[in-house]
């Protein structure tokens, strides 16, 4: 029995959650962090792998479309503007583009929408139809009456006069210069000679060539050419 109304009630005690401190909050925002940055780095890599594997794909087509055009024109190869000009003949890109599958229509009418199309790598952003990504070798269409290389006086205008087409590099990603659409490479002293002229680290330290049997290597410029070690796979007569 209550013997005073007005007795006090005592309140139930409710349990507190457990909270965070300072440090477990900043642990878990370092964690956080962390993780973000992985998955960004992890997204990155897999971006530049894809690039790397696009670029490996638009220079095999380009390979393609030169081997069937050698096809057609007694095993002989595109020229470049290194001698094009003279010869009154378009320069490779425009000679290959019907093996592509592109009409004459859309070659003379819409060639900077095909010529980015077909012919633009994917990690370069120049939408101008001068500005070259990928080049030809130029011992492709020297001639030693004008040009003066290693291994003159022969040459190597056709596919046939290439002793080694599995080692010999056909075409590779140039660094932009208006109308660079050939790498004058047999003037090339060495690494650094070729590193100046290739855009050589595009994927990760190494960048995709295009060979004259029509294969792609995605590998380090010093693997196509090192005088120390007398390797030159873009000379035809020095290429094993």
């Amino acid at each position: 029995m209550i013997a005073n109304g007005n007795a006090k009630r005592t309140s139930p005690r409710h349990k507190s959650l457990p909270g965070f401190t300072l440090v477990e909050l900043l642990v878990v925002i370092t964690v956080i962090i962390v993780l973000a940055a992985v998955s960004f780095s992890l997204a990155g890599s897999s971006i530049r792998k894809a690039r790397a594997v696009q670029c490996g794909a638009v220079l095999k087509g380009l390979g393609g479309a030169v081997l069937l055009y050698t096809q057609d024109h007694n095993s002989r190869f595109p020229r470049s503007f290194h001698s094009a000009g003279a010869h009154r003949e378009p320069g490779w890109a425009a000679s290959i583009a019907p093996y592509l599958g592109i009409s004459e229509e859309r070659i003379e009418n819409d060639w900077k929408r095909v010529f980015n199309e077909q012919f633009r790598s994917p990690s370069d952003d120049s939408t101008d139809p001068n500005i070259y990504s990928y080049a030809l070798n130029v011992h492709f269409e020297l001639d030693p009456d004008g040009d003066d290389y290693k291994g003159s006086p022969a040459t190597w205008h056709f596919l046939h006069q290439v002793s080694a087409p599995e080692a010999t590099v056909m075409m590779a990603q140039t660094r932009p210069v208006s109308f660079g659409d050939h790498l004058m490479c047999h003037q090339w002293s060495g690494i650094k000679a070729a590193k100046n002229a290739l855009s050589h680290d595009i994927h990760d330290g190494k960048a995709n060539y295009l060979f004259a049997d029509g294969h792609v290597e995605l590998i380090k410029v010093e693997e196509t050419i090192d005088p120390s070690r007398k390797l030159n796979r873009w000379n035809p007569s020095l290429a094993r």
